[in-house]
């Protein structure tokens, strides 16, 4: 009985072939070679018959030169390498002789070489193709897949990916804003000089957020005691042995960060020149110094007042020591020659004396007086 068979040709057209051989490098490892021009292709014959021993699944790529010259780069038998597996490589499950991978428009074969292969070293040859489009690269897989195992390349899909991931990191963030500090005198309040204080003609400067300094920023006073009718008093703890100066000076070297100029203080004293505004009676005696109170900020209310350990005397001693101080303050017109230095120890040793307080609020009821009326 003749036996029939069937041969089915399919052409695929390609945009490049590469193939690998072995290098002359001391490494091993292999080069490729590049075809792209002028026209590339990839014929696959089908042969199928009733005797499994006729049967063939030939794929050739071939590279036609000019004038229809035909050079044939690849010519495989994909079928008689199901009989190479089976006899050579029955342990070696891993080392197919035959093993295809695709991904997008690109396929690529590894089959081993016969001719150059011996039962202890096995020799392997790879190359690969690029088609038109990934679906005519998927058509070819579906032909060969009952012959030669084909699976995605994903390497390359996660090397991809791992570099289109953004990696999570420390967020980047915005430096906080700082906020502006108010600056006040260091002052021991009295139990109601929080409404009183608010009064006053004392020009606070706004100056940016910074450490806390070694010594309290002290306002300077246009006037001052003479040091014979003024009490002892304690320092403040950490207040260096010279004090902040309005302006820039020399003798702001001696701290460890620089400070801007301290607030000004606007009618602190009362000046020579003006004799008919009243007495400052409440000066008469001065207790001992408060409890150092720390520097404030626009954010924080005034501490509890601590209790007032003396009271002002109105007797006629009172008025005998007021009679006296005035009278020392007219003759005293060295004031006005002190130096930086010596003025602003002066300054501080007066801000830190309870009496201070009620020295303000009696000006700022006499300034709201002169305000009342003068036009």
């Amino acid at each position: 009985m003749a036996s029939s068979s069937c041969t089915e040709t399919t052409t695929y057209a390609l945009e490049k072939y590469s193939r690998a051989y072995a290098s002359k490098k001391p490494t091993g490892s292999s080069e490729w070679q590049h075809f792209t021009n002028p026209v590339l292709r990839l014929i696959l014959d089908s042969k199928l018959s009733p005797e499994s021993a006729n049967s063939s699944l030939r794929m050739r790529i071939v590279w036609t030169m000019e004038g229809n010259q035909d050079v044939i780069l690849e010519d495989l038998d994909l079928l008689a390498f199901s009989s190479l597996k089976d006899s050579s490589f029955k342990d070696k499950s891993d080392s197919s002789p035959l093993k295809g991978v695709y991904r997008d428009t690109t396929f690529g074969l590894r089959y081993l070489h016969v001719p150059e292969s011996t039962d202890s070293q096995k020799v392997y040859r790879r190359f690969q193709v690029s088609f038109t489009s990934s679906s005519v690269a998927l058509q070819l897989v579906n032909a060969i897949r009952d012959v030669c195992p084909c699976k995605t390349n994903d390497a390359n899909l996660n090397v991809k990916n791992r570099k289109n991931t953004t990696h999570p990191g420390i967020a980047s963030r915005a430096p906080p804003q700082r906020q502006d500090t108010v600056m006040v005198p260091n002052i021991a309040p009295g139990s109601h000089h929080a409404s009183s204080l608010a009064n006053t003609q004392i020009q606070l400067q706004h100056m940016p957020a910074m450490k806390p300094p070694h010594a309290p920023f002290v306002p300077p006073v246009l006037a001052s005691l003479q040091p014979s009718a003024r009490a002892n008093s304690q320092p403040l703890e950490g207040l260096s042995s010279s004090p902040v100066v309005p302006g820039p000076s020399p003798y702001q070297s001696v701290y460890d960060h620089p400070m801007p100029n301290v607030p000004m203080l606007t009618g602190c004293g009362l000046p020579a020149q003006h004799p008919s505004k009243p007495s400052p009676s409440s000066l008469s005696s001065f207790p001992d110094s408060s409890p150092p109170s720390s520097t404030a900020n626009s954010t924080m209310m005034p501490p509890p007042p601590p209790p007032l350990a003396l009271q002002v005397s109105n007797g006629a001693g009172a008025d005998a020591d007021s009679l006296a101080l005035t009278a020392a303050l007219r003759d005293a017109t060295g004031l006005y020659d002190l130096s930086h230095m010596a003025l602003a120890k002066l300054v501080g040793d007066v801000v830190r004396e309870d009496g201070f307080v009620r020295l303000l609020e009696n000006m700022s009821s006499m300034w709201a007086m002169k305000a009342l009326v003068e036009p």
